[in-house]
């Protein structure tokens, strides 16, 4: 019936309709932009990737020799690419892959080019997969390269000021863990388990790793968490077992759009891994495939227990703060966090959000509207115990708006 409406808002009324019938939250309409001319365009024309011919010696050779460089030109390093950065016109300047760990592109690529208007940069970024591009603005803060969206540290010519480009990364993403210490405290927020917040989180734990294990109190602050990957928060599981810790596995609607839903999510780890990984990844995936129109419990078992060898001394105490916002992942990992004996949930009833996941996005008729759908439904729902009704229940209620200041006098009594 959807296919015969031709009008966005009657869709999405109806969609609404559709979706409210099952109370899920993760289930949901998204809305989009319509595409700027530019990029209306970009879906009808091959995107131009340019290329040059300079090797890195060459290029190498050209910085030591050219006495008159602009502060953008040199050459960059992030985690998948090494690039150089040389004019190729008066005010317009290349970015070309030296090295990458990205299939889809090659040596000798550009990856970016970069526009120097007045005293400032308007940088043109091409997607991993070369279907799209986007412009942004671009700023060279002593060996880093912000170009808005991603980020890159200037290897050479060396630069006297040095940052840490992981540090800064997390000073620009709002999204980003954090980590504070405070009166023999250390204070943990966690806005999202997305993004780059795995590789934040586990810099983190790097840096501070002797400060964490002389620290007899811990605040995990999952308020407002919206959700991700759990396993970004069980990197801290280290320091918060107690004891074994029961972990409930989920079932897939197994159908081959979900699975290649699923896949896009893979693909890029897929192309980069190594031939034993691809070999492994292949008969993960031919048994998912032989399970369509079923659903699909890989794991096998409704349950798994976590087990370590060891229980670090500290933390003595950890307060895990969670509200109405705390959903979905952040909801999975308080589930299995509070079954430590050093942990007390403490704050108002969680959102509600967790009993269907796994959420994948499915293009409607109209370009302006898309439908977010969970394929993962958790096994504790056999046991008669839901997330989505209630929320998960704090151990301590806490009213106030101090909720750390509250936090830690509870836990150091």
């Amino acid at each position: 019936m959807s296919k015969e409406i031709t009008n966005d808002s009657i869709c999405a009324k109806q969609l609404q309709n559709w979706i409210s019938f099952f109370q899920d939250k993760h289930l949901r309409i998204k809305y989009n932009k319509p595409k700027s001319n530019i990029n209306s365009n970009s879906e009808n024309k091959k995107i131009e990737i340019l290329h040059t011919s300079l090797t890195e010696n060459q290029l190498t050779d050209y910085f030591k020799k050219n006495k008159k460089l602009d502060p953008i030109e040199g050459i960059y390093e992030n985690s998948s690419y090494k690039l150089s950065i040389t004019q190729a016109k008066p005010n317009l300047y290349y970015a070309t892959i030296i090295k990458t760990q990205n299939e889809n592109w090659k040596e000798g690529e550009v990856k970016l080019t970069i526009k120097k208007i007045n005293q400032k940069y308007l940088g043109t970024f091409y997607e991993g997969d070369k279907t799209d591009f986007s412009e942004h603005d671009v700023k060279i803060v002593d060996n880093i390269l912000d170009f808005d969206i991603v980020f890159y540290e200037k290897l050479f010519p060396i630069v006297k000021t040095k940052r840490d480009i992981t540090e800064y990364e997390m000073s620009k993403d709002r999204y980003a863990p954090s980590l504070n210490f405070k009166d023999n405290v250390a204070i943990w927020k966690f806005p999202s388990f997305e993004n780059n917040a795995y590789e934040q989180t586990e810099y983190l734990l790097k840096k501070y790793k002797t400060k964490l294990e002389n620290t007899p109190f811990w605040i995990l602050d999952l308020r407002n968490n919206s959700g991700g990957d759990y396993s970004i928060g069980l990197q801290l599981l280290d320091y918060i077992y107690t004891k074994p810790i029961l972990n409930y596995n989920s079932e897939m609607r197994m159908t081959q759009s979900n699975f290649e839903k699923w896949y896009q999510f893979i693909a890029e780890y897929y192309e980069n891994a190594d031939s034993k990984t691809k070999k492994e990844l292949d008969e993960r995936m031919n048994k998912m495939k032989s399970h369509y129109g079923e659903l699909y419990n890989e794991s096998v078992t409704q349950t798994d227990t976590i087990k370590l060898d060891n229980v670090k001394i500290n933390p003595l105490k950890i307060a895990l703060l969670i509200n109405e916002n705390t959903v979905s992942s952040g909801e999975l990992f308080t589930i299995l966090a509070k079954q430590s004996d050093k942990v007390l949930v403490m704050g108002t009833n969680s959102g509600g959000m967790m009993d269907y996941g796994n959420v994948v996005t499915y293009k409607t008729n109209f370009s302006t509207i898309k439908i977010q759908l969970p394929t993962n439904r958790q096994l504790w729902l056999d046991t008669n115990f839901s997330v989505d009704k209630e929320g998960l229940k704090p151990d301590i209620y806490l009213k106030e708006n101090n909720w750390i200041e509250q936090a830690i006098k509870l836990i150091k009594q």
